[in-house]
């Protein structure tokens, strides 16, 4: 089990308190959550981190006032804003509440939504939409 700390986005700091755990092998995941609504989304942010990790990125949950970022990494200089969502596609609501940590952010890093929608999603006030194979490669 990987543990992500909470990262306070504007204090740029380390927050004591609930943190986030992450499964080294998803199929323990799936043993160890089966039947408790954790769902697709949850494998696929457990998939996420795993290769950011991988990828040598410091990986922590983001905080910011009430919102939270499903991932703030950091590599040497470079930070990046992660969000991770199964689909946002025929789902406004959806698309609005993945969207909403990271406009509120209000640095020049990267800010990005993950997911495996059919579709794309055009660049939102920065906001990029990856699919979790393009968001690999960025790494």
């Amino acid at each position: 089990m990987h543990k992500a700390e909470r990262y306070h986005i504007a204090g740029k700091e380390m927050l004591t308190g609930n943190c986030k755990y992450y499964s080294n092998d998803l199929a323990y995941y799936n043993y160890l959550y089966r039947g408790f609504a954790y769902g697709r989304g949850s494998l696929l942010e457990n998939a996420v981190y795993l290769d950011m990790r991988r990828k040598g990125w410091l990986t922590y949950v983001g905080v910011q006032g009430q919102s939270e970022v499903d991932f703030v990494g950091i590599k040497g200089e470079q930070k990046i804003y992660v969000q991770v969502c199964w689909e946002m596609a025929g789902d406004e609501e959806t698309a609005k509440r993945e969207y909403a940590p990271l406009l509120k952010i209000a640095d020049q890093y990267r800010k990005v939504v993950v997911t495996l929608d059919e579709i794309r999603f055009p660049n939102n006030n920065g906001v990029e939409h990856l699919f979790p194979w393009e968001f690999s490669a960025i790494l």
